[in-house]
C-alpha cells in the first residue's frame, strides 16, 4: 500500500527523519510509536506532502507520489485525522462531513455506515460542531475523512485528551472500517494499551528511524524500547 524508502524530511534547515525506509500493507492496521519528538508525526506529514522530502521517495499504490501536491494525493486515496482534529467549530457536524466530499470534486452523498459507526453524528448533524466534546469532534474528524472511502486512513493521536469510554469506540470503530470497508490504517500514537490492542503491525522509532518491527504480541519488548 505505502512503501517509503530511504527518505529525508527537513523543517526549514532541521533534519528530521533519515534514511527512513519502512512498508504500510494493504489491508491493515500499522502503528508508528515512540517518544515525543523521534519524528512520528512528520513521517505522517511526509506522506501527505506536508514537508520538504529533497531525497528517498514514497510509493502509494506501486505510484511514486514523492513529488506530487498534498492535494493530488488525498485525491489519490489518503484520508488524514491531524492531530488536534482542526474540525471547523463554526460549522454544523453535517457541513463538516459533507467538507469530506471535496476530494471527489464536491459530489456524491455521506456513506450510510459512518452514522453506524459514530451514531452521535446522525443525532447531532444540524448541531456547531464546536459545541461536540472533545471525544465527539474526534468521531467527527474520523469520519470527515471517511466520506471520500479513501484507500487508506492516517490517525495522528486519535486517543489524545479523550475519555476512556470514547476511546474505546475509536478503536472499536477503527478495527471495522478495516473488516467492512477493507480500508488500511496508518495511527501514531502515544498510548500503549490502544495500539496493542488494535494493530497488526508496530513499528517503533527513535530519532527519525525505525528500530522495531513486529506484532503485538512482543507486548515485553516493545515497551521495554518504549521506555529505555
Amino acid at each position: 500500500m505505502i512503501t517509503i524508502n530511504n527518505l529525508y524530511t527537513y523543517y526549514a534547515e532541521s533534519m528530521i527523519l533519515e534514511k527512513l525506509s519502512l512498508n504500510i500493507p494493504k489491508g491493515k492496521i500499522t502503528a508508528l510509536v515512540g517518544r515525543n519528538g523521534v519524528g512520528k508525526s512528520t513521517t505522517l506529514k511526509s506522506i501527505l506532502g506536508l514537508t520538504k522530502t529533497p531525497s528517498g521517495n514514497i510509493i502509494f499504490n506501486g505510484e511514486d507520489i514523492t513529488n506530487l501536491p498534498t492535494y493530488s494525493r488525498v485525491k489519490k486515496g489518503i484520508g488524514y485525522v491531524p492531530q488536534g482534529r482542526e474540525i471547523f467549530g463554526q460549522m454544523t457536524v453535517l457541513e463538516n462531513l459533507e467538507l469530506g466530499l471535496q476530494p471527489l470534486g464536491g459530489r456524491g452523498s455521506i456513506p450510510d455506515y459512518l452514522y453506524e459507526l459514530f451514531p452521535i453524528l446522525h443525532d447531532f448533524s444540524k448541531r456547531k460542531a464546536g459545541d461536540l466534546s472533545g471525544g465527539q469532534q474526534q468521531q467527527l474528524a474520523i469520519a470527515r475523512a471517511l466520506v471520500a472511502d479513501p484507500k487508506i486512513l492516517i490517525l495522528d493521536e486519535p486517543t489524545e485528551g479523550i475519555q476512556p469510554s470514547i476511546i474505546e469506540d475509536i478503536g472499536s470503530a477503527i478495527k471495522k472500517v478495516n473488516s467492512w470497508k477493507n480500508i488500511t490504517v496508518l495511527l501514531v500514537e502515544q498510548y500503549l494499551d490502544f495500539v496493542l490492542e488494535n494493530s497488526d503491525i508496530i513499528y517503533v522509532m527513535e530519532r527519525g528511524e525505525i528500530i522495531f518491527s513486529g506484532s503485538p504480541d512482543e507486548t515485553e519488548y516493545i515497551q521495554f524500547l518504549m521506555t529505555h
